[in-house]
């Protein structure tokens, strides 16, 4: 093998060092991301069951200001129930679908 052939390959061999560094680096990082997508998406669930409970305390605590309303108005607090029981069987209708 001449010189020239023999730097050549020399600097293949440390183009395939490089290469591989490069690789493993990435590797390392892409684990991490991956480690911190799974945490985010954790976080996001208990965000959403956070927000369904607050929702439902809401409702729940506006049905109860309705129903603590003067006489003159509980037409409207009944309304408002009424209202509120038929989006639950719709809801439940959803369900059983």
């Amino acid at each position: 093998m001449t010189i020239e052939q023999e730097e050549i390959i020399s600097q293949l061999k440390y183009k395939a060092r490089l290469l591989m560094a490069k690789f493993l680096a990435l590797k390392k990082e892409n684990e991490s991301l991956i480690l911190e997508k799974n945490e985010l998406i954790t976080i996001v669930e208990k965000q959403k069951k956070e927000i369904s409970s607050l929702e439902q305390q809401y409702t729940t605590a506006r049905l109860a200001q309705s129903v603590l309303v003067p006489t003159e108005d509980r037409e409207t607090a009944k309304a408002q129930i009424k209202r509120i029981v038929r989006e639950i069987d719709e809801c439940i209708a959803l369900l059983n679908k």
